[in-house]
């Protein structure tokens, strides 16, 4: 699956691990169960063939396909509670989109540290994934993805790369260094045709189990809306999910970010938040794209490997300054530990999203019928 998942090793909300983040041993999950319709998460599903290709990672969504780019809030530092509530205030002012399908685009890198202990170079692997939920209900859910392959990440990184034989493959530590019987999994430059899969009812943990029109019904009163939550919070415990409170209304607002949340209710989850410590984390920032946005800190920090060591890593979500919705998620270091610098990118998913009419373009020859894979 991708980076972010795999980060998963010590984040108690994150969703159960697939063969290629175990293969890739960046983290250890915690299990969840699933509910109804899958929405776009931050996650993307992607079928075992994919796996050797070790791709997807944290996220940059941008509301861009049905309006206009949005203003810079780079100025005046505020605190981070101001900021969430004044983005609140624009947000739920804005007018619902329309469409037959609410489409999500992305471009995901994992960064890897790898080469000789002398001289190592980082490579990342990239890929691009295109998602269709169906406004409809009983309508098809289309996912496809590709992998460009693993390359140097930067002209200095294919600079050592050379010099040491440009290799193909490269063995990833899965442990420190240090313990017995640790046994490096490999990662290939192996790049793959877009594959497409289309499903009709695919579940998913939390608040992307929601219909959409459930999330068209949810309170856009900040009491009633956190009673709503607690109810659903409250039905995952049941079925062996506990999660805090505090944890729960994270992964909500990791969920709804990038879910076709009604303005109304994304803004009165930004005023749920703002009771949160996080919030005042919350600073006007660039996304890893260089966009102008709102980031805040979701104080999960957890280990994943890199190069020998684990090292202490948190996820960053970074929101449109005009829509709310979620414009990066990016995964970094929080400490120089095992030779990284403090803030070192360990991997981020670039994505536009919104409703649109256009209809999935699938392969000729591919039929829109669920349980369908092609290429």
């Amino acid at each position: 699956m991708d980076e972010i998942t795999l980060l998963g090793a010590a984040l108690p909300d994150a969703p159960p691990p697939t063969p290629e983040a175990v293969a890739r041993a960046r983290a250890r999950l915690t299990t969840h169960e699933v509910r109804r319709r899958r929405h776009p998460t931050w996650t993307l599903i992607i079928g075992a063939s994919m796996a050797t290709t070790a791709v997807i990672a944290a996220v940059a969504l941008a509301a861009t396909l049905l309006a206009p780019a949005p203003p810079s809030v780079l100025g005046t530092p505020k605190t981070g509670e101001h900021l969430l509530l004044e983005l609140a205030d624009r947000v739920e002012k804005l007018s619902p989109g329309t469409g037959a399908y609410w489409r999500v685009q992305g471009t995901d890198v994992s960064r890897y540290l790898v080469g000789k202990e002398s001289k190592r170079y980082w490579i990342a692997s990239k890929g691009n994934s295109v998602q269709w939920t169906p406004r409809k209900p009983g309508g098809l859910y289309v996912e496809g993805y590709e992998s460009s392959g693993v390359r140097p990440d930067t002209p200095e990184d294919e600079k050592t790369w050379r010099k040491q034989g440009s290799p193909k493959r490269w063995g990833l530590s899965t442990c420190e260094s240090s313990s017995p019987g640790c046994v490096p999994t490999v990662l290939a430059d192996k790049p793959s045709r877009r594959q497409y899969r289309i499903m009709g009812h695919v579940t998913d943990p939390g608040m992307a189990g929601l219909t959409i029109a459930e999330l068209d019904a949810l309170p856009t009163d900040p009491a009633r809306l956190r009673e709503r939550l607690e109810v659903y919070r409250k039905g995952d415990q049941k079925r062996g999910i506990t999660r805090s409170w505090k944890e729960f209304l994270r992964q909500a607002m990791l969920d709804l970010a990038i879910m076709p949340a009604p303005p109304g209710v994304r803004a009165t989850l930004l005023r749920l938040y703002t009771g949160q410590p996080e919030a005042k984390t919350a600073r006007e920032d660039n996304d890893p794209l260089g966009r102008p946005t709102v980031a805040v800190d979701l104080g999960d920090e957890g280990r994943v490997q890199l190069g020998t060591r684990a090292v202490p890593v948190k996820r960053e979500i970074f929101l449109d300054p005009r829509t709310g919705e979620g414009m990066a998620l990016r995964v970094v270091t929080t400490a120089a530990e095992g030779g990284f610098p403090k803030g070192t990118v360990v991997s981020y998913r670039g994505v536009e999203m919104g409703w649109t009419d256009e209809r999935p373009r699938l392969p000729s020859g591919c039929r829109m019928k669920a349980g369908t894979t092609c290429r």
